[in-house]
């Protein structure tokens, strides 16, 4: 294997070792062997780019052989990995470049045939090699000019997201339960209690117990408006930005795709993933050396638009924001 080909996987495998730093806490928890675990599989395919079935039990180094565990609890620990790249590759796949990687790398099983033990192996997106060994689109290119007219968004996660946003997650899951949580938040929140503070106040507002519940319900109705608008917005545009003091600036709620039917959207499975977003300024990074200048804010009153804005130069300094893909074009007119 020539040295642009080792290179290449050398980078694919620290992306990975990088996703799961991100993804510990998901993964592991607090076990300390899991994670022992992964970072052994992660440096085993760094050297080998395959590990079969047999090499796996050796990356469990937190027990002596009579006390590991079987075969198939740590290939399920290590398709776990593989299921949480997936379903976090919005997030991840931010992390491409710092690799200079196109594509996003992933782990496959193949299953054991003829004699042939089962192993896993580092690939990437509709990985084709080319002359050189390297795997399409990841191969060195030559120098080119400085480009001004893109960004790259980094994320990060938010782990207590706000108390409305935990509340709806699960809501999220299905297209029908997402309709009904629309749909009940609507009558609650816009119809029955602006109807039952208008009733108190018109008709009883001597009455000390009913003013008293109309202090209550007020306050209920402004509680909840602002949340029930982020969570229609979720519903209809897929994002929102999160303004609360205790988070920091440029965050965002992210209805994401984690089961997709063949032929049928209704099918379509979500869940809400809330992380901080900030991009580096290709024209304030070169000159002065500013990092992570961009951030998300949300402009106009009717179709609310997300764009990144450098705050170095926020007039003219702005760009589009792909919440799939994390890119971003500049944009030319103010």
């Amino acid at each position: 294997m020539n040295s642009a080909a080792e290179s290449v996987n050398e980078r694919q495998v620290s992306f990975l070792g990088r996703c799961f730093e991100i993804l510990e806490d998901e993964l592991c928890g607090k076990s300390r062997e899991k994670n022992e675990f992964y970072m052994n599989c992660i440096s085993h395919l760094s050297r080998h780019n395959y590990l079969t079935t047999t090499q796996i039990r050796e990356c469990d180094t937190s027990a002596d052989e009579e006390r590991k565990r079987d075969d198939k609890t740590y290939r399920k620990w290590l398709q776990d990995f593989m299921a949480a790249l997936k379903s976090n590759r919005s997030r991840l796949q931010t992390e491409l470049s710092e690799y200079d990687l196109k594509k996003f790398p992933s782990i496959e099983y193949v299953q054991g045939v003829k004699g042939k033990e089962a192993h896993f192996y580092v690939t990437s997106d509709a990985a084709t090699t080319g002359e050189n060994g390297v795997a399409d689109g990841d191969e060195p290119t030559g120098g080119v000019g400085p480009d001004y007219s893109t960004i790259r968004y980094k994320t990060e996660k938010i782990s207590r997201p706000p108390w409305y946003l935990r509340i709806a997650n699960p809501l999220f899951r299905t297209q029908k339960a997402r309709g009904l949580s629309a749909l009940s938040a609507l009558v609650v929140v816009f119809l029955l209690l602006p109807l039952a503070i208008g009733y108190i106040y018109l008709f009883h507002p001597n009455d000390p117990l009913l003013v008293a519940l109309f202090a209550l319900l007020l306050a209920a109705d402004l509680m909840l408006t602002s949340p029930t608008l982020k969570i229609l917005r979720l519903i209809t545009r897929k994002i929102t930005i999160i303004d609360s003091i205790r988070l920091p600036s440029s965050s965002v709620c992210i209805s994401e795709i984690t089961s997709l039917a063949a032929n049928n959207l209704a099918a379509t499975e979500r869940r809400l993933s809330v992380v901080t977003v900030s991009a580096n300024c290709p024209v304030c990074n070169e000159k002065y050396g500013l990092e992570s200048s961009v951030f998300l804010e949300q402009k106009g009153l009717t179709n609310s638009r997300i764009i990144g804005i450098c705050y170095n130069n926020p007039m003219m300094h702005r760009y589009t924001f792909d919440k799939d893909l994390m890119t971003g074009e500049r944009l030319q007119s103010v």
